[in-house]
């Protein structure tokens, strides 16, 4: 990389030479993962949530950038948007089956009384009338 290069362009080079570093971190780091404790799976899944908000956070700044926008051929912005689609649908379908299977989870474990019941109890307030502040 090129000092005389324009700086958006070296900083394009450094987002690509960041994302590869976390790359190869985490798929070495996935090893591990098979024999991990359920609160190590807790983690990986928070980091995981991390870099895709960071990522989606880089294409949403990307989009707003005039110089991307305004000189990105239209192919490259369809192929973008296409994959960009695809990864939505697949987060958003994840998002409810996976909701789905922890509610039918909890639902099921609450029927068997296996969770504290405490918990999951509503908690019902009374009911006043709604008053004045100088009236309580």
């Amino acid at each position: 990389m090129s000092s005389s290069e324009p700086l958006f362009l070296r900083n394009l080079s450094e987002w690509v030479e960041e994302q590869k570093k976390i790359l190869r971190a985490l798929k070495q780091s996935e090893k591990e993962l098979e024999d991990a404790d359920r609160l190590m799976l807790v983690l990986a899944a928070r980091v995981a949530c991390y870099h895709i908000s960071r990522t989606i956070r880089g294409f949403e700044s990307w989009l707003q950038n005039p110089l991307v926008i305004g000189l990105m051929p239209t192919e490259m912005v369809r192929e973008m948007q296409k994959k960009l689609w695809e990864i939505m649908y697949t987060l958003i379908e994840y998002d409810i089956k996976h909701t789905s299977d922890y509610q039918g989870y909890l639902k099921k474990a609450l029927s068997e009384q296996k969770l504290p019941s405490l918990l999951f109890q509503v908690r019902e307030e009374k009911r006043r009338p709604p008053q004045l502040p100088y009236m309580l």
